[in-house]
């Protein structure tokens, strides 16, 4: 699979070693969708009018991240030269610019055996819609493929404050406001819709299981740590958890338009 990192050259292809939180989301609206009979809409480019197809925002994605000790790595390749097997005018002596057509880059790819992805909400109103979604799969990110195996029943998480290595991605600005940046992390460059003005939706299929585009505007930018199972040591951060997962109360207020606290 590759989740690419953007802003990106055209020339290096970097991949996320995890699903963002917007990618996720759009997977599962698209499932859901299946799961109900509907086509997966449309996503060519419309630059005037760009639709979004995503869970409602009483649905936090949080992304998705490999699972225990599960196989991942990040593959690297090159794709430099001709496009495709019959193209013939790569051996050539002597190339015309206009019929130069070649494939000039390097490009990574995230291989998982399993990930596991998050889903948070404050009520439990709608999330039996999640159940019907094992067994389906789609196209995920620019390139790759994924199958829901298995959708667990709603966990409650508590709020606490304690020195836990996060389930998923932390805002960097949540880390550093509380003097928590911790070695051993990754950072990311990622985006979070940018949500309309009353995107709330009242039903608890609607903008899920119908064909009712997302009110969402465009995406805005953020940093994130990710941090590793093996660090030393851990930031000590607000959590929602289980004693098990420890998902940052910042990531979801950061997700859902919110400021930090």
């Amino acid at each position: 699979m590759t989740f690419r990192i953007l802003p990106g050259s055209i020339l290096n292809i970097a991949t996320y070693p995890f699903v963002p939180p917007t990618t996720l989301s759009g997977f599962l609206r698209r499932l859901a969708m299946m799961s109900v009979g509907m086509d997966i809409p449309e996503t060519s480019i419309n630059k005037d009018d760009p639709p979004f197809y995503t869970l409602p925002h009483r649905y936090v994605a949080l992304g998705a991240y490999p699972s225990g000790n599960t196989l991942r790595t990040v593959h690297k390749t090159y794709r430099k030269g001709m496009r495709e097997f019959n193209h013939y005018t790569f051996s050539r002596l002597y190339v015309e610019k206009d019929k130069a057509n070649f494939q000039l880059h390097t490009w990574e790819y995230f291989i998982a055996e399993e990930m596991t992805g998050y889903v948070v909400s404050e009520s439990l109103q709608g999330l039996e819609h999640f159940q019907k979604l094992k067994g389906y799969g789609c196209k995920l990110g620019k390139e790759g493929f994924a199958v829901v195996e298995d959708v667990s029943q709603p966990i409650q998480l508590r709020h606490e404050t304690v020195a836990a290595i996060p389930s998923t991605i932390v805002p960097m600005e949540a880390l550093l406001q509380n003097g928590q940046f911790v070695g051993g992390c990754d950072i990311y460059n990622l985006y979070r819709y940018k949500w309309l003005d009353n995107s709330e939706n009242s039903s608890s299929n609607e903008g899920f299981l119908g064909e009712k585009r997302t009110p969402v505007e465009g995406f805005i930018p953020f940093v994130a740590a990710y941090y590793p199972k093996n660090i030393n040591s851990a930031p000590t951060l607000d959590y929602f958890t289980d004693g098990e997962t420890y998902i940052p109360v910042s990531l979801i207020n950061l997700l859902k338009g919110e400021v930090y606290v």
